[in-house]
This record gives structure tokens, sequence and C-alpha cells, in this order.
């Protein structure tokens, strides 16, 4: 009789990584878009993945048309679902997740971690600042991209007051001088600090 690690183990890999990703992240993703962006991040790490994610500029930065067509199938295999606009585990998927990333080496739950746990508290605004900047390719046919990034160093000093970022991928994130960011982060009442983790650096 075949058991679940023998099922597991038939899946491709896309899905693979797309079950981990959402186990990562407490069973729950934030959106799509975060969801989209955590994936292509995922593929910048694992080649496996990237060979098999062809993504492209799109409105909101990189979009893959195979990854939509994976969370189909894995809507219909009844192993995610969406919720009030959230992308959720069911029972099933959870099981399924759960030996997934049993079998995950080291390198790939750290990595998978890192990911979900910073993506997943940007906001919308964050979000895309984040990946317009990192990958300004990606940006090129965005419907959003002028009004996000007149709104750069806004954005940036909030997620600094924040502490989501560190200062050297605030300055980063803002295109100006570190010295400079330090300067309108006081003026702010922000403590400018470093934290650890930034997955951009």
């Amino acid at each position: 009789m075949e058991t679940l690690r023998d099922v597991v183990t038939e899946i491709s890999t896309v899905e693979k990584y797309i079950l981990a990703l959402i186990y990562a992240a407490g069973g729950r993703v934030k959106g799509k878009l975060w969801f989209e962006k955590e994936m292509f991040e995922l593929s910048k790490a694992f080649n496996e993945l990237a060979d098999e994610l062809e993504f492209s500029a799109y409105s909101f930065g990189p979009f893959s048309e195979a990854l939509d067509d994976y969370m189909d199938m894995l809507v219909n295999s009844g192993l995610i679902v969406f919720e009030d606009s959230n992308l959720k585990l069911t029972d099933k998927g959870l099981k399924w997740a759960e030996t997934i990333w049993s079998s995950l080496s080291k390198r790939e739950k750290e990595v998978t971690k890192a990911i979900v746990e910073f993506m997943e508290e940007l906001e919308y605004d964050e979000l895309l600042l984040y990946t317009y900047v990192t990958h300004p390719e990606m940006a090129e046919k965005s419907s959003v991209k002028e009004s996000i990034l007149r709104r750069r160093e806004e954005i940036a000093l909030k997620m600094l007051e924040k502490e989501k970022i560190s200062l050297s991928l605030a300055a980063k994130l803002a295109n100006i001088p570190e010295t400079e960011l330090i300067e309108k982060a006081v003026k702010r009442g922000i403590k400018p600090f470093d934290v650890q983790g930034d997955i951009g650096e």
C-alpha cells in the first residue's frame, strides 16, 4: 500500500516548494502577491526551481504563468485553498507539507524560512519597493512602479522604524547615502540600528 511519503516523493519540484513555503509561513501566506514574490525569491536560491518557473516582468513585478498553473493544480487536488485572500493549506495539504518539510535539507529549510519570515511581515508598498529595488529588471512593466518609487524614502523609513530591515538596506531602498538616511531617521525620532537577516543583502 502506498504511503503518504511515497505519494509526496512523486510530486513535482514546484509543488514541493509551494507546499514547503506555505508550511514555513505557518500554513497560511498573506496573499497571492506575497506568495508570488516569495516563490520568486526562492527560485533565485534554488536552480531546480528556477528551471521550472520562468518569471518575467509584469504589472506588479515578477510573475510566472507556470506558477499559476501549479497553484491551480494544488487547489484542484484539495491541498491548498484561497480564504479571505490568503493562501492556506487544507488539512490534507498540511499533512503533505509536514512530510515534505521533514525531507528538506537544512539549507532548504533555512532559506525558505528566511524568505517567509522577512516577506510576510511586509506591507503592500514595502513588498513592492523591496522587489523593484532588488530586482529592477522585474519592474519594467509595473503599473505602480512610479507611485511606489516616488515614496521610496517614506517607505524605507517606515520599514526601518518598524525594525523590518537594516540601515544599509533602508538606504538602498531609499536610494540615498546611509549618513543622509540616519539624519532623516533621527529627525523623525527613529533610532537607526542594524538588523541581521535581510534576504536581499
